[in-house]
This record gives C-alpha cells, structure tokens and sequence, in this order.
C-alpha cells in the first residue's frame, strides 16, 4: 500500500490540496469540447493575479538523458 488511504493523507486532500487547487484552477486557461476543435477560454484576472500554468509530471525517469539535445522553456506572455 502506497499511502493515499491513510487518514492523515486524505484529511491533507480534502482540506488543504483540493481547496487550493480549486483556487489555482480560477486562474487557469480552461479549453472546451466545440465540436472537433478545442477552444481556448483565458481566466477572468484581476490586476493583481497573474495566469497559472500548471506543469504535471510523473515519476517516471526511463527518458532521463534520452533527449539531450531537448531544451524545456518556458515562455511568459
């Protein structure tokens, strides 16, 4: 068993991790089903908030140095 059943690992989930995420996801690009295309619907900010991008990643490592000829970047628009 890896853990994520734990009473302490789901009181974590339901009152700190999901909150803040529902929080995050109000500041993120959210894309629609309209028919065969995707469309793009930026978040509604204030002038204080800024776009969130979220960046997941898995812990897979069978890649590692695979690409090395790759560079990630990151623009900011």
């Amino acid at each position: 068993m890896d853990g994520h059943k734990r009473p302490d690992v789901i009181n974590y989930q339901l009152n700190s991790f999901l909150p803040l995420m529902a929080q995050y996801e109000k500041r993120m690009v959210h894309w629609v089903a309209d028919g065969p295309n995707l469309v793009h619907i930026d978040p509604k900010l204030g002038p204080d908030n800024k776009r969130v991008i979220t960046v997941f990643q898995d812990e897979s490592c069978f890649h590692v140095n695979k690409y090395k000829a790759n560079i990630w970047c990151t623009l900011q628009l």
